[in-house]
């Protein structure tokens, strides 16, 4: 394994932004196949386990704060905000279900924000961790292959100049 810096920085960077992040940056580091996947489905999966059970107490205080502002101004109607992330998303969740949605949190969302979401819509914790299980992996591992053409020829051009 590389120096323990360059492994704390994948995996903590792999918690947030995965594909787009903690990959590519093993990659450059010069992580193996089964480096790179182990430590960026860790960091994925620790990332998955902390956000999905934080979610709840999230919930919950946006309920009471939504709650005590409609107390305090009982005349005032609910905003309803949709954008075209929220779109997507129940659009994602009607048409594929959980299957889909953990398949494509590490892909688009990053996965703080996918487990908040994916708590919010589907209530069964403990199959929203084991999909976005299978799915950390699966991208982990897809990501190795995806990046690995560029990064090798991104070092040999620089190598050259």
């Amino acid at each position: 394994m590389d120096s323990w810096w360059e492994i704390a920085s994948v995996f903590l960077l792999s918690t947030v932004k995965f594909v787009f992040g903690g990959v590519p940056m093993a990659l450059s580091f010069g992580f193996s196949f089964f480096e790179s996947v182990f430590v960026t489905t860790l960091g994925g999966c620790c990332s998955a386990i902390l956000f999905v059970n934080m979610s709840d107490r999230l919930l919950a205080r946006a309920k009471k704060k939504a709650a005590l502002k409609f107390a305090l101004n009982p005349n005032l109607p609910p905003k309803k905000k949709f954008s075209k992330t929220r779109r997507f998303i129940i659009t994602v969740k009607k048409r594929f279900g959980l299957l889909g949605f953990a398949f494509i949190i590490p892909f688009i969302i990053p996965i703080p924000l996918g487990s908040f979401f994916a708590v919010r819509y589907f209530h069964d914790k403990q199959k929203i961790l084991m999909y976005m299980f299978g799915s950390i992996l699966f991208w982990s591992a897809a990501g190795y292959f995806l990046y690995k053409p560029l990064i090798d020829v991104i070092r040999t051009y620089i190598l050259r100049s």
